[in-house]
């Protein structure tokens, strides 16, 4: 849980690969609308309660032959409640998370590539300057393709991490096409961890069917608690199930709607590289909707 999954250092096809558009565009702007029912707050010490969390923000992807830029932004509406929301180690207010993400390629002799990945991340509660919640994300890879079925991607990332030091990840980036329909995405980087699979229910790609498993992550520096300077680190476990349409033949404008259930979800909060205090929410619910431009 030492890392973002907002902080994606992402290769070029799996940025590519976020859109199921019939044509290669060299712009994607989406705006985002989050909701996550409210759980029960469990394994926490003396502190019960709930936690529920929504988000609203935008994306914009810019992509080339040999480059990506992906920023983010958005605004998280946490609510706690029951004895939780008295807990001053646990409890904590709204926050925000503003990215900046891509990489550059060059090709290689042999057709492969060699990729650099960076990312600037700027994520604190409201009450905190967000020049204090910067961090930042560094790696590269060699990314290779084969016998027209697989893309893969293999290197390190050096990660900050909010009260602890920085962290070396391995990189790991596999898609396996096995049809023109199908697209199946194993993805191992510590950011993101699971298998996400794409279905074209359509021969023109204008609907596509989601479903991943994996262990997601969010980061934030928060407000000073009794003790001094703090973090949250927040990990948890989405099943999710998504459908994405493109609105006319050009395949401009798409909404996307996805529906997932956080089988496991996790804070723990963190102060000079010690964790000082943790809870567990039982399962919840969380909804997403964009609405999206190609151009």
């Amino acid at each position: 849980m030492s890392c973002s999954p907002v902080l994606t250092l992402l290769a070029a096809a799996t940025l590519a690969a976020r859109q199921p558009a019939p044509v290669s565009p060299s712009w994607v702007a989406m705006a985002d609308f989050q909701h996550q029912s409210e759980a029960e707050v469990s394994r926490s010490g003396a502190s019960a309660g709930t936690f529920k969390r929504d988000r609203a923000g935008f994306e914009l992807i810019h992509e080339g032959p040999d480059h990506a830029v992906d920023l983010e932004a958005y605004a998280y509406d946490n609510a706690m409640g029951g004895p939780l929301a008295a807990d001053p180690e646990r409890v904590y207010g709204d926050t925000r998370d503003i990215l900046v993400s891509g990489f550059v390629q060059t090709a290689l002799a042999d057709g492969d590539r060699l990729q650099l990945i960076g990312a600037v991340e700027f994520a604190a509660e409201d009450d905190v300057d967000l020049a204090d919640g910067l961090r930042w994300g560094v790696g590269g890879a060699h990314r290779w393709k084969r016998d027209g079925e697989w893309d893969v991607a293999l290197g390190l990332m050096v990660q900050d991490r909010f009260e602890m030091s920085p962290l070396p990840i391995p990189y790991l980036r596999a898609i396996w096409e096995p049809t023109p329909a199908v697209r199946v995405e194993f993805r191992g980087t510590g950011l993101q961890n699971g298998v996400f699979a794409r279905w074209f229910a359509t021969d023109d790609k204008a609907t596509a069917l989601d479903l991943s498993v994996a262990y997601e992550t969010l980061t934030f520096r928060l407000a000073d608690g009794p003790a001094g300077p703090r973090a949250v680190a927040i990990g948890e476990v989405p099943i999710r199930l998504g459908v994405t349409q493109f609105l006319e033949p050009t395949g401009t404008w798409f909404v996307r709607l996805a529906v997932a259930h956080n089988s496991f979800h996790r804070q723990s909060f963190r102060r000079d590289g010690d964790t000082v205090a943790v809870f567990q929410a039982d399962g919840s619910t969380t909804l997403t909707f964009r609405l999206g431009a190609r151009f």
